[in-house]
């Protein structure tokens, strides 16, 4: 972006040129309109576009760009013109959504106010939510035509920011401290011995942070001077409030310290307040916090290495009472939403970072990490996670639910069996703890897969883990907790309750038909699962709401008689 100080340069040089001279692949100046605000606004979101593609950049409004002379080339934009307006209709009609910030430039000529936008790079390609789009080229914005778009998706890998070298002195830019923090944690995970044993520089050759002796922007964020990163990537920042209601906190902290140093931090600040439960199990008595580690961990190494580096904006965790809210600025790329993100294949926005943060052990990049999430919560009966997309930021939420030793009985029992649980499956039960009957259509969106898969998952749960039963056929069948779940649940009584409250849907169902039409006992069993003596049981139970039976055999139907 074009610094202000800069902006103020370029509009002392229009005394000698014209606007469009000092016009660059990263600067334009245009005119407002002052006769239609609409047409402003779509001059606006056709160069927010064009600038996103092009790799960023800042347009100055209210500047004529074809006429010499200060006085006469600023002219000014409207002072009391609402950014915040202009700023919601350019993300509302972006694909994928834009959030340009506009600064102030306050001028003595004109109106004296230019607005400056600033447009940060992001993952082109970018178009309106018509799918028009331009491109940067020089100074002009050109056709973003389908070739072009071809040839960005197909050099995208080029594309990361933090692969780009640093061409300083690498041991003046290296923190010791975060080189500790960064063995520390490879000693946990038990990484070979060997790469352990290894210099500072040459573990850091090794894992490609060096390249021809240089640090690169990846590497700075895991083992640079915090002063280092504050200079070189200005956009690497963390902050931790310890909220007391939405708008007041009663502690907070902010830092620039390289990211296995954030990450203790912040671990710290939350297991301040983050509740242990302990279970006795035998001689045992195992501890179990209300965030677990595994799940606060991979979330703070997610926000950290799949955050924009090229945007403003900080790494926010806000410590609730009953919840932890993690955001990173950043947009979901690849094609992955809050509604696929947990089978999506990989997308990494860094891919050089990722790779580092691999090789050092701290994450792992074969898509476990958002899984290792989900499953840490729910194997403990959990609220699972809940992701967003809040404006130009990813937001993550875990909600302080209790431990539900019930739930755990029945991990621990398929355990024992040699029968593993997977995510899908967590979900499922932790859905009907919640509702106590789930169909196919609500397990596709409970565990983020197709209905047919839904379908496979529901059969298995019930026919190989006998956690689950069927009610009913065909379209209408939905799915209970069996007595064996409710069982290690310790809830038997509630089983009993539910088994009646599912015999009285059926007859309520079945008599609301036969008050339209006759049915067979093969139609009743086909719509409810029941065996033709349990048909004819549930007959006799509704001749009181007058139900009657007619013919014999094959031919008998129930009709109801009013």
């Amino acid at each position: 972006m074009i610094p202000k100080d800069e902006i103020y340069h370029l509009l002392d040089k229009l005394e000698t040129n014209i606007a469009d001279d000092l016009e660059s692949q990263q600067i334009d100046f245009k005119q407002w309109n002052t006769r239609s605000f609409d047409d402003n606004v779509k001059l606006m979101l056709k160069m927010a576009i064009c600038m996103a593609n092009g790799g960023g950049g800042s347009v100055v409004f209210g500047v004529a760009d074809k006429v010499k002379g200060r006085s006469n080339a600023i002219l000014g934009v409207p002072q009391d013109l609402d950014t915040t307006i202009l700023q919601k209709r350019i993300y509302e009609k972006t694909d994928p959504h834009l959030t340009p910030v506009f600064e102030d430039i306050v001028v003595p000529e004109g109106s004296k106010r230019l607005l400056l936008m600033n447009v940060y790079p992001g993952m082109p390609p970018y178009t309106t939510t018509d799918g028009a789009a331009t491109i940067r080229q020089g100074k002009d914005c050109i056709p973003f035509t389908g070739t072009l778009r071809r040839q960005m998706v197909g050099t995208s890998t080029e594309m990361d920011f933090t692969s780009e070298v640093i061409y300083e002195d690498w041991t003046e830019l290296f923190s010791p401290s975060a080189m500790e923090r960064i063995r520390e944690i490879m000693s946990r995970e038990r990484v070979d011995q060997t790469l352990l044993s290894l210099s500072d520089k040459d573990l850091l050759e090794s894992i490609g942070a060096l390249k021809d002796g240089y640090l690169t922007k990846g590497a700075l964020l895991l083992v640079g001077k915090p002063d280092a990163i504050s200079r070189i990537l200005p956009q690497h920042r963390w902050s931790y409030r310890k909220m007391m209601s939405d708008t007041d906190y009663s502690l907070r902290d902010d830092g620039t310290q390289s990211i296995p140093v954030a990450l203790y931090e912040l671990e710290r600040y939350i297991s301040v307040d983050n509740p242990v439960v302990t279970i006795e199990s035998g001689l045992v008595h195992p501890e179990f916090s209300t965030y677990p580690t595994i799940a606060l961990r991979e979330a703070l190494l997610n926000a950290f290495g799949h955050r924009d580096y090229r945007i403003p904006g900080t790494i926010m965790l806000k410590q609730y009472k009953d919840k932890l809210i993690l955001t990173n600025p950043g947009q979901f790329i690849g094609g992955i939403t809050e509604k696929n993100i947990l089978h999506h294949p990989p997308v990494a926005r860094n891919d050089h970072l990722m790779d580092l943060l691999d090789r050092l052990k701290l994450v792992n990049r074969s898509n476990l990490g958002v899984s290792r999430i989900y499953r840490s919560l729910l194997i403990e009966g959990k609220e699972p996670p809940v992701y967003r997309e809040v404006g130009n930021n990813i937001e993550l939420t875990f909600i302080a639910s209790p431990l539900k030793k019930g739930f755990k009985n029945i991990v621990d029992a398929l355990t024992n069996e040699g029968k593993i649980l997977d995510v899908d499956h967590l979900l499922i039960l932790q859905y009907l703890l919640r509702h106590e009957q789930i169909d196919s259509t609500v397990a596709s969106t409970v565990a983020q897969r197709s209905v047919e898969q839904a379908r496979e998952l529901l059969s298995r749960m019930n026919n190989d883990f006998n956690l689950i039963e069927p009610v009913g056929r065909g379209k209408g069948r939905y799915y209970n907790l069996t007595r064996y779940s409710y069982g290690l649940l310790e809830e038997e009584m509630k089983y009993e309750r539910q088994q009646r409250l599912d015999r009285e849907a059926i007859k309520i169902r079945i008599l609301s038909i036969l008050k339209e039409r006759d049915l067979t006992n093969k139609e009743i069993r086909q719509m409810t699962g029941l065996t033709s003596k349990q048909v004819q049981r549930l007959i006799k139970e509704l001749k009181s709401d007058g139900v009657t039976v007619t013919g014999h055999g094959a031919g008998t139907k129930y009709t109801f008689d009013e």
